[in-house]
């Protein structure tokens, strides 16, 4: 069992060999699928500029020499339900969300790029927990909503967290879909462990990766139970202290009914039982996310 030190929770760490996870520790990822949070090494090809950099920009007024700035007209009307810029009084967030359908039309080239790698390397990381299930490899991609074959819904979303508003830093919930892997290098995370919060101080070179509802909800009456954890941002203090910036490329189920007709629970002995349709779920949970006296949970 992870043990738990002053500093938080020690949380483990893994790297990408050969198209697989490989921890630190023998017992490395079983650890990881109870803690649901891990750390896991970029790997070494992987360019972050782009990112970074729109994370810094994307919420600036629009510069003809700058294209990583004047992302607030891309919104919900231009782009689609839960897509584009997003700025709410009950957090100290403000939000660019965007699926890989509008990738190439509206991020810098360098960030749609870094997106797709930061989508085949989550790809990478899903496949390598659903090996450890006792789920049938022929049911993986029914399972996880087309993930697995390109049709799944693949979000890349950028956060940028102002100090100078008072509120919370982004709400308490848990991450919809499959596996999240964020880029951070500020501290401010915090997961909810065996009722105490811990924080995940950011590790140079390294993602942080959780897994979201979709896998706790598959693999709850499974042999290998995953962890999704309820996890926070705190409020970030004004004390001339720089702003926070963070992102993260989701990994959720398609939203397309004729794709797959929603999510899945796995029952030994008995197969994949349907258990809701997953664009409600996600309504849900984004909706009790950003209010102001509900959680993102379920």
């Amino acid at each position: 069992m992870a043990m738990h030190h002053r500093n938080g929770w020690d949380w483990q760490r893994a790297q990408v060999r050969d198209g697989r996870l490989d921890f630190r520790e023998p017992d490395g990822l079983d650890r990881a699928l109870r803690d649901g949070f891990f750390f896991v090494d970029q790997p070494p090809d992987t360019d972050l500029t782009g990112g970074d950099r729109f994370a810094r920009s994307f919420y600036l007024p629009a510069d003809s020499g700058d294209p990583y700035r004047g992302f607030r007209g891309w919104d919900e009307q231009r782009l689609g339900k839960h897509q584009g810029y997003f700025g709410r009084d009950e957090d100290q967030t403000e939000q660019f969300f965007l699926s890989s359908a509008h990738w190439k039309d509206v991020y810098p080239p360098e960030v749609a790029d870094q997106a797709a790698r930061m989508r085949d390397f989550a790809l990478v990381v899903l496949r390598s927990v659903l090996a450890r299930l006792d789920l049938p490899e022929s049911q993986w991609d029914t399972a996880t909503g087309g993930c697995l074959s390109g049709r799944g819904t693949y979000t890349l979303t950028f956060n940028h967290f102002r100090p100078q508003v008072r509120a919370r830093g982004l709400n308490v919930h848990k991450d919809s879909g499959w596996v999240t892997v964020l880029r951070s290098t500020e501290p401010g995370l915090e997961v909810l462990r065996d009722g105490e919060w811990h924080p995940i101080n950011p590790t140079p070179g390294a993602f942080i990766v959780n897994f979201g509802c979709a896998m706790e909800i598959l693999t709850a009456q499974s042999a290998t139970p995953v962890s999704a954890v309820a996890h926070r941002v705190g409020e970030q203090n004004s004390r001339g202290g720089p702003d926070r910036f963070s992102y993260a490329l989701f990994v959720d189920s398609s939203l397309d009914g004729e794709v797959s007709p929603g999510m899945f629970r796995y029952e030994p002995g008995r197969g994949l039982v349907l258990a809701g349709r997953f664009d409600e779920f996600l309504d849900r949970i984004l909706g009790n996310t950003y209010r102001k006296d509900t959680t993102g949970l379920y």
